[in-house]
């Protein structure tokens, strides 16, 4: 997991609207580090698959994630929000993990980032380290690979 997140892809206390405004401004965050060749392609593809099913899964959290060819390099970006925003018709997210793989990679690379944060998410300590967390340092930590796996 740690080659997926890195610093510049955390968010804490991120400030937005609506989740169109949190999708695009962890997408942002992701290109900034190299890991988009095409933004507007891969939130595309992000906006589909909400408009589709909502990432929502409960505890306050969505999973947002693209597949497709605009992404250079697989990618894990997260934000914790200072207000909770209306995610799904019956669910709010305060946290946000939004993943982006290429369409070599949506198979295999894609289940086992959703399968290894969905594991993580259900646990309640989790949970509580991401909210206590006071530093980037602190969540990059939280989703390294060692606590990951």
């Amino acid at each position: 997991m740690s080659d997926l997140i890195t610093r510049g892809m955390i968010l804490l206390d991120l400030e937005a609207n609506d989740k169109n405004e949190v999708i695009q401004k962890l997408s942002k965050v992701i290109e900034s580090q190299g890991r988009l060749i095409a933004l507007e392609g891969f939130l595309e593809q992000v906006n589909k698959r909400e408009e589709t099913f909502p990432t929502s899964i409960g505890f306050n959290v969505a999973i947002p994630h693209g597949k497709c060819d605009s992404v250079r390099k697989a990618a894990l970006a997260f934000a914790r929000l200072k207000n909770e925003v209306k995610w799904s018709e019956d669910e709010n997210a305060k946290y946000v993990f939004l993943i982006g793989v290429s369409e070599k990679e949506a198979g295999n690379k894609h289940l086992q980032i959703l399968a290894q944060l969905s594991r993580n998410i259900m646990k309640e300590e989790f949970r509580e380290r991401l909210e206590q967390s006071e530093s980037i340092e602190e969540i990059l930590s939280i989703l390294s690979f060692d606590e990951i796996a």
